[in-house]
């Protein structure tokens, strides 16, 4: 035989492969005494400490990302109700090793507080310990080669249609938001900014020649002291949004590529403005991420073999992901917060925060199960006038249904995203309140199932399969729902031949029973 007759079709696929899921803790130490124009500190209502990925970046491989921790320190001074605030901001600076060749990569950061303790030395001196843990998880894109057809040297091949990510692409941009903010004509002026809080909604997105443009609304939450109009110290809240639409470049996106956008909230800062009593600036600053990745679908070769020579396969080790089916959905969890000394006269404002998140499938494989832990805060005043910081936890499920054209849950995987989109609050009893949270629960659910995926073929012709010359057919014994594939392997004959010569009509035996197997010359 002529070996050029042998020849292969081949098509590129690529993957996503995980090349770091670790965890990195950061110790927070932070000793200071209060600037002049803060009140001595006789009570401590609370220290919250929020964390927020400020930058990464990815050079030379190694990731670094820089980390943003705001310690927030809650107190009143000696006969006084006033809440003041005091706060101190550290960056922190992390790097970790990658993979030299780490192509497109998309990272994922996740921070938290672990814990957080407060001590007064003086009534003008803090020492603030704690502790932030940082979740980082890097996926690179993955380069195989698949046999999509072969012909030459008697081959014989196993298809399967499937359909496959051929190309993928990422961008990232932090991208900053500069806008002018006006209070309600009945709030009144702002003397501190104690709290603030983003949740983003996203929008429409579409795609343009090399560029990404995406929409959506960042709600803003400011909680701040005041002096209302009878002159008492009190403190109120107030919500705004503020629409953005940003242009991402990515270098060979267009419109067969479905694209995927994450944006993070990393600082929001609003102040009051220096010419007005109503007028505030607020800078928000935004991390986009873009994963766009091109699907296309062809019979690919699961398996081969050749009548006439022995052959030797080389099989890929990656695993082909469908096209993701994005859910959003909303969870709403409730918990109830009780003062323990006194009755609450009114409530300034609740929030809450998600942490712990995971997931899991259900006992009859059917849906996934998101779960996560929910921590709600509220700032109040009792009927003394003493202001209160009470605080709960609440722990969620949520369930989302395996989608239709996605048959075998063991072969699935669930990417969740939880956040919190609202939170309201109710005072159920003189000395207790409810708070509700309403979660954004979002979710990429894809097919991820291990194929066995020919990547070479190589036929030995120097290895000639050896022949029954005296024989032309031979009987063979099958089961049920036996595969014609592999009998016709076993047998170095054709699938065409055997569903021809014993009149079958399907890829499988309906009953067991004799074959008759044609042998290949």
């Amino acid at each position: 035989m002529d070996t050029m007759e042998f020849k292969l079709e081949r098509q590129t696929f690529c993957a996503g492969e995980t090349v770091l899921d670790t965890s990195v803790e950061q110790s927070v130490e932070k000793d200071f005494v209060l600037p002049d124009y803060c009140a001595d500190i006789f009570r401590i209502l609370k220290c919250v400490v929020d964390t927020r990925v400020l930058s990464q970046t990815i050079n030379g491989g190694k990731l670094t990302f820089e980390l943003g921790v705001s310690a927030r320190v809650l107190y009143c001074s000696e006969g006084d109700s006033k809440v003041n605030c005091i706060v101190q901001k550290m960056n922190y600076t992390k790097s970790l090793d990658l993979a030299d060749n780490c192509q497109s990569p998309s990272v994922f950061i996740t921070s938290r507080c672990d814990y957080v303790n407060c001590r007064v030395i003086s009534p003008r001196r803090l020492d603030i310990r704690g502790a932030v843990t940082s979740r980082i998880k890097v996926v690179c894109e993955k380069t195989q080669s698949i046999v999509t057809d072969a012909s030459g040297g008697s081959i014989q091949l196993k298809k399967q249609l499937l359909t496959y990510p051929a190309k993928r692409l990422t961008a990232d941009k932090r991208v900053t938001v500069i806008e002018e903010l006006e209070l309600a004509g009945d709030k009144p002026p702002v003397t501190q900014v104690i709290r603030t809080d983003c949740f983003i909604q996203p929008a429409e997105q579409k795609i343009i020649a090399g560029k990404l443009v995406t929409k959506g609304d960042a709600n803003l939450t400011m909680l701040y002291t005041c002096v209302d109009s009878s002159g008492e110290d009190t403190i109120s809240s107030m919500r705004f949004t503020v629409p953005f639409s940003q242009i991402i470049d990515v270098d060979g996106i267009d419109e067969s590529f479905d694209a995927r956008v994450r944006i993070t909230p990393s600082s929001c800062e609003i102040m009051p403005a220096a010419d007005s009593q109503t007028s505030l600036e607020c800078e928000l600053v935004m991390l986009v991420s873009c994963e766009a990745v091109k699907y296309e679908t062809a019979d690919v070769v699961t398996d081969a073999y050749s009548t006439r020579f022995e052959c030797e396969l080389k099989t890929s080790g990656g695993s082909l992901e469908s096209v993701p089916e994005y859910v959003e959905q909303t969870k709403v969890v409730t918990a109830s917060v009780k003062c323990p000394d006194e009755n609450i006269l009114c409530v300034y404002d609740s929030w809450a925060s998600v942490d712990n998140t995971g997931v899991r499938t259900n006992e009859d494989d059917s849906s996934f199960v998101i779960s996560g832990n929910v921590r709600f805060s509220m700032l109040a005043k009792t009927e003394s006038g003493t202001p209160v910081f009470l605080e709960t936890q609440e722990p969620f499920e949520h369930t989302i249904a395996l989608p239709e054209q996605l048959e075998d849950i063991s072969a699935c995987k669930c990417e969740p995203d939880v956040c919190v989109k609202g939170c309201e609050y109710r005072i159920s009893q003189p000395d207790s309140a409810d708070i509700t949270a309403e979660l954004a629960v979002r979710a990429d659910v894809s097919s991820s199932a291990a194929k066995q995926l020919i990547s070479d073929i190589t036929l030995k012709t120097d290895s000639p399969k050896k022949r029954d010359d005296g024989c032309a057919v031979k009987l063979c014994y099958c089961g049920e729902q036996d595969d014609i594939w592999d009998i016709a392997k076993r047998y170095s004959t054709s699938v065409t031949a055997i569903m021809e010569e014993n009149e079958l009509d399907a890829g499988s035996t309906a009953h067991s029973g004799m074959l008759l197997i044609p042998l290949m010359n």
